[in-house]
């Protein structure tokens, strides 16, 4: 949302050279660095019309070396306010006060006598170039410069963690409910320039709604599930914390790794419950055992590339197109990356990630619902009556449900007993 006196985004292509971007942020959490604290990073590459421009620095800010000098940037200017309680969590009052003081314009002071003063607030000041050529469309050059600027502000606050370790969680975009853009060219100023307000992630409101009778029909449902030991719901535990740490926090490490936990308990768990049922005729742990056995069979890799095609038949090659080379590469991989060299994944990454891994879930449960006949027992307990009634299969596994001899109650017990023998076998 522009001011009236702003361009329209075909008006700023127009500007000559290059414009300085200014994003005003109001961190969640307060990062622990001085007032008036400097921080700059040069970035690879050239943009055209910023080497003529010289980097001069600020009476309070650090040395600029020789080598930035015509190079692009992002620089963090960090800002301790005083903030009343009841600021609200936009943090508008906070960003405002640093606006005006940029702009030339300030504001009236606040009266904080009347001790409502919480604490300090810490705005960050993100300043960077972008270049003629990257200037239309508007919301996109604005969201481009604004996450390269963030990715600086996410190295600073991850690494202010290993100064402070007590300190508050690292700064991500999806913590920010909204923040303040200003443009100006690299010759004018921030008073004749142009601004706007970038909304990002709504804030949590209040509860607005308690669950209705079907949703407390459905919460029922799972929790006698998870008492009785269904593996299932263990899977989507996962799953939503990673859609948590991906849209709320903004932790995409964790977002990637509880993606991969949910696909390696939704693989594992399948593979259990089919090896559970084939050996019901005649009960043993043995084949289980030697299944799952790393030092014999290998691990999960492994086993995706030879237990699960012969039973529930479909394509289970990591290097054709489908769901499992997805789940492979988008999810496992990136997973693999996190963990054993640290990689900070993209956003695009993460997302990625997330629809791989709920790929694989549907590509399981659309093959279990094939198999119905070899593996009532498997699709009923994954699917339920409701998913063999969407997918298929319903009127099979309803026959097998019609045997007497058969009692749903308790195969989830059946199964985690079982299960708990075939660990036994393996610790």
């Amino acid at each position: 949302m522009n001011e009236s006196d702003a361009p329209d985004p075909g008006e700023a292509q127009s500007a000559p050279g290059p414009l300085l971007l200014t994003f005003l942020v109001a961190l969640p959490f307060p990062c622990a660095l001085p007032h008036g604290a400097v921080i700059t990073k040069t970035l690879p590459g050239a943009v055209d019309g910023l080497e003529a421009a010289e980097m001069v620095v600020s009476q309070d800010g650090p040395a600029v070396s020789p080598v930035a000098q015509g190079r692009p940037f992002v620089s963090l200017k960090f800002r301790q306010l005083k903030e009343r309680q009841n600021a609200g969590p936009m943090h508008l009052k906070a960003l405002t006060q640093v606006c005006a003081e940029i702009t030339g314009k300030p504001l009236p002071e606040e009266d904080f006598v009347d001790g409502t003063v919480e604490a300090y607030r810490t705005v960050v000041e993100m300043v960077t170039i972008q270049s003629a050529d990257r200037l239309e469309p508007q919301e996109e050059a604005l969201h481009e410069a604004f996450i390269r600027c963030f990715e600086v502000l996410t190295d600073v606050s991850s690494m202010a963690k290993l100064v402070l370790p007590h300190s508050h969680p690292v700064a991500a975009p999806e913590q920010i409910a909204v923040a303040l853009w200003l443009a100006r060219s690299l010759t004018g100023s921030y008073a004749d320039g142009w601004m706007g307000v970038m909304p990002l992630t709504p804030p949590p409101g209040p509860l607005g709604s308690v669950l209705d009778d079907d949703e407390m029909t459905r919460l029922n449902a799972h929790l006698h599930r998870f008492w009785d030991g269904s593996p299932m719901e263990l899977a989507m535990e996962r799953s939503t914390e990673a859609r948590r740490a991906f849209r709320r926090e903004g932790d995409y490490r964790n977002a990637v790794v509880q993606a991969a936990m949910f696909a390696e308990i939704v693989l594992t768990s399948t593979l259990a419950l089919m090896l559970w049922e084939e050996q019901l005729d005649t009960p043993s742990v043995d084949e289980a055992a030697a299944v799952f056995d790393f030092s014999r069979g290998g691990g999960l890799a492994t086993r995706v590339k030879t237990e699960y095609a012969p039973r529930l038949g479909g394509t289970w090659d990591s290097t054709r197109p489908g769901p499992i080379h997805d789940w492979a590469h988008a999810v496992a991989a990136l997973r693999n990356r996190v963990v054993h060299r640290g990689y900070r994944p993209t956003h695009q990454e993460t997302e990625t990630a997330l629809a791989a891994a709920d790929a694989l879930l549907v590509f399981i449960k659309t093959r279990l619902a094939q198999r119905v006949a070899r593996y009532p027992r498997t699709a009923l307990l994954t699917l339920g009556e409701p998913g063999l009634r969407r997918i298929g299969g319903w009127s099979r596994a309803n026959a097998y449900l019609q045997n007497p001899q058969q009692v749903p109650d308790l195969w989830f017990a059946e199964f985690t007993a079982w299960r708990e023998a075939v660990d036994r076998r393996l610790s």
